[in-house]
């Protein structure tokens, strides 16, 4: 065996061209009296640099050499001539992989480890496939409850070419999770971080659940680690210590927006929002939500809703949802609802819902709530699947958010005698119902504090009815969308469709962990089918926000032109937003 390092350093302690020369530029030229592998060949022949840069490339060809399966490989001697280096390369024999020995292996640790490599014929044997080799049985080892373990290769057999050698594992004692010791002010109960986390007591240890230990309590909007977990390893059981503290995930906040109410005089309509959301005010990783909206002088909203994981400490969770909308003195629609959540993983789950919808006229004379009103009955039943992957929940810079649901049931129409009679049609009054919709969310840093940002909400709504009978929609049983929540430059809720899908695009500027600087442009396609009439549209928006944390709260501003149908923008048409969060 040769070793090419002495040589070199030979050289630079020695050579006085190297210690004169560094900013002359040679040209390598490389000899060998073996054919030289032509990836090499291309790489380093005729490279050019001063001496220490070709020194440095030169170590780097051997390791390369190494990698090609020259074991052997080494720069016998090199030399400079004038602005040329020559160096003499000895290759020596390639060498393959011959058999690998797993029998000291534990059945279920081989099948996972199992070197692939060894599965094709004549393979080139590569150093730093082994040493993968050997870093995967480790960390399966330490996953499989053997946390102390060493591991060498021996014995090595050459046979001509071939690299035949046997896996040998010295393991200690199995060990299991004992307990889970929560240090800090963090208030949480013991079974929701057994569930949230995966490790139960009693369980095997398992280096890999350890790892993520603290990628999963970022991903909690309630705590956050103080220090990494550290480990406790007793007789054969290993102790867990959480160092948590309690973040601020309450949140209270309000919008005012100031809307033209007429175009001709120029008067202003101040609208209004509150929200307030409690997490883990119990200690149970609970959720609670409250939404208030007076978005014109006789319109009003409420939105409750609540969520409960790891109910009666298993993987299922449930929740709840209440919203009463009252559409000055035209309608009143109540929805409700419940689900049972199934927790796949910390940032997954699948649910099954039922969802109860009643929408009624407020009075019974026609001329008073119009043809395009009905009293609306449905139950629909479905499943939903949610799953979210953010660097940061509150303003993330990396992830994705995916929401999908679907469901079906049934529709009941109340009486619709005058509105069929102005129809002239036949309407359906017990329908088959189908309910979809997606929602998703996509971040990805583009240049320093910059993001991109792109999200989609599309819905779906559709019916069918009995042969011979029509299917109808009213306007008050329709999605609504439209204002600083949905689509920006659009009044509140100012838009009704059966079916829509909206992109919005942003590029942002994170200039604080919680505050940011934003362009937009928002677009949406919507279709409305309402007794008997279609409509259609492509209403787009485009402005500017800000977002920006103080010691009160993270205060929100934008302003957005948009257009619809043939309407030119306008800018005293612009809508303007502003608003407040508080974290408590």
């Amino acid at each position: 065996m040769r070793y090419s390092v002495y040589i070199i350093y030979f050289v630079i302690f020695f050579t006085p061209a190297l210690t004169n020369g560094q900013e002359k530029e040679y040209v390598l030229h490389l000899q060998s009296q073996q054919e030289i592998p032509e990836s090499v060949q291309k790489k380093y022949h005729l490279l050019t640099g001063d001496s220490l840069y070709i020194i440095a490339k030169l170590n780097q060809l051997t390791n390369e050499l190494y990698e090609l399966g020259y074991l052997a490989a080494s720069i016998d001697q090199f030399h400079f001539e004038a602005d040329t280096v020559i160096a003499q390369l000895y290759l020596g024999k390639k060498y393959y992989h011959g058999t690998i020995d797993y029998s000291n292996l534990d059945p279920l640790i081989k099948e996972q480890v199992t070197l692939r490599i060894h599965r094709k014929r004549k393979k080139i044997f590569r150093v730093s496939e082994i040493l993968t080799l050997k870093e995967n049985i480790l960390s399966a080892y330490e996953n499989a409850g053997y946390p102390f373990v060493a591991i060498n290769f021996e014995p090595v057999h050459f046979d001509d070419s071939l690299i035949h050698f046997k896996i040998n594992v010295i393991k200690d004692d199995l060990f299991r999770f004992d307990s889970i010791m929560v240090k800090g002010e963090a208030k949480i109960a013991p079974h929701y971080l057994y569930r949230y986390l995966q490790i139960f007591p009693g369980d095997i240890f398992n280096q890999k659940k350890i790892n993520q230990i603290e990628k999963r309590i970022e991903s909690l909007s309630f705590l956050s680690s103080i220090k990494p977990t550290e480990i406790e390893f007793k007789e054969k059981n290993a102790d867990l210590y959480l160092y948590l503290k309690k973040q601020k995930a309450n949140t209270f906040n309000g919008i005012i927006g100031f809307l033209p109410e007429n175009e001709t005089t120029g008067k202003l309509l101040v609208t209004g929002e509150l929200n307030l959301t409690l997490v883990n005010s119990f200690g149970r990783g609970e959720d609670i939500f409250l939404r208030w909206e007076k978005l014109e002088s006789s319109t009003q909203k409420l939105d409750v809703r609540f969520g409960y994981p790891y109910l009666l400490k298993t993987n299922l969770g449930v929740d709840g949802n209440f919203e009463l909308y009252k559409k000055d003195s035209s309608y009143l629609s109540l929805h409700s609802g419940i689900g049972l959540r199934f927790l796949i993983d910390y940032n997954k789950s699948l649910r099954g819902y039922y969802r109860y919808k009643n929408s009624s006229r407020i009075g019974s004379n026609l001329p008073a709530t119009g043809i395009q009103y009905a009293d609306v009955k449905s139950n629909v039943f479905g499943v939903s699947f949610h799953f979210m992957q953010l660097d940061y929940k509150f303003n993330p810079r990396r992830g994705v958010a995916l929401d999908i649901f679907g469901g079906a049931g049934f529709k009941n129409l109340g009486n619709t005698q005058q509105i069929t009679d102005s129809l002239n049609i036949n309407p359906d009054h017990n329908l088959v119902e189908i309910d979809a919709g997606l929602d998703f969310k996509f971040y990805y840093p583009v240049y320093n504090r910059f993001v991109f940002h792109f999200s989609n909400t599309t819905r779906y709504l559709d019916q069918f009815a009995n042969e011979g009978k029509e299917a109808i929609f009213f306007e008050n049983e329709l999605y609504r969308l439209g204002g600083a929540t949905s689509l920006r430059g659009f009044d509140e809720n100012i838009i009704n469709a059966s079916i829509y899908t909206l992109q919005n695009i942003e590029i942002r500027y994170l200039f604080e962990q919680n505050s940011a600087l934003y362009l937009f442009w928002n677009g949406a396609y919507y279709y409305k089918n309402v007794t008997q009439k279609v409509t259609e549209d492509f209403p787009w928006g485009f402005g500017i926000g800000a977002d920006f944390e103080t010691n009160a709260g993270i205060f929100s501003i934008s302003y957005a032109l948009g257009k619809q149908f043939d309407n030119p923008l306008e800018i005293r048409s612009a809508k303007i937003h502003v608003g407040y969060v508080s974290r408590f």
